[in-house]
């Protein structure tokens, strides 16, 4: 055998383990670390000009009461942000342990799957309509990349040890 066979072996190996539902889970938790730090990098504390500056001094000082509780529009807008951050890296790190469970229990993790990817899909459309690209592309991908592991566990017949 050559080094040149072996490294050939190698990588179909690792083609094969990326196109597994094990790979694909563990990239789309890769890439939604990834729409996380984006996300968390977009913060406020990045305003350049005076009218971003005086934006956010306004939202800081404008107060509002709802449902009996007082609160501004920065808090709602500063605490909304950093939730999304938390649940996305939240949802990353589910996606990972699901991994593992994807050859214990195929069919329901599947399922499980198939809601993140839809979801995913919400994500992209929302990213598109509101915001930017990066997110778009992030969130299309990872929707395809679950639904392909949703179809591969949610038709198999039985239990594979190479899932």
């Amino acid at each position: 055998m050559t080094f040149t066979s072996e490294n050939k072996r190698n990588k179909s190996r690792l083609l094969c383990f990326l196109c597994s539902p094990v790979g694909l889970l563990r990239l789309s938790s890769i890439l939604l670390v990834g729409l996380m730090v984006g996300h968390m990098s977009a913060y406020p504390w990045s305003t350049h000009g005076i009218q971003e500056t005086q934006l956010v001094d306004s939202m800081k000082t404008l107060q509002f009461e709802f449902m009996g509780e007082h609160s501004s529009y920065w808090s709602l807008y500063f605490g909304w942000g950093l939730w999304m951050g938390v649940s996305l890296m939240t949802l990353a790190i589910i996606l990972w342990l699901l991994a593992d469970l994807a050859r214990v229990a195929p069919r329901r993790v599947g399922v499980i799957t198939a809601v993140i990817s839809a979801s995913c899909l919400i994500g992209a459309y929302l990213s598109l309509r509101f915001f930017y690209i990066p997110p778009v592309l992030f969130y299309s991908v990872i929707c395809v990349m679950l639904l392909t592991v949703a179809v591969q566990l949610l038709t198999r017949d039985e239990l594979l040890p190479g899932v």
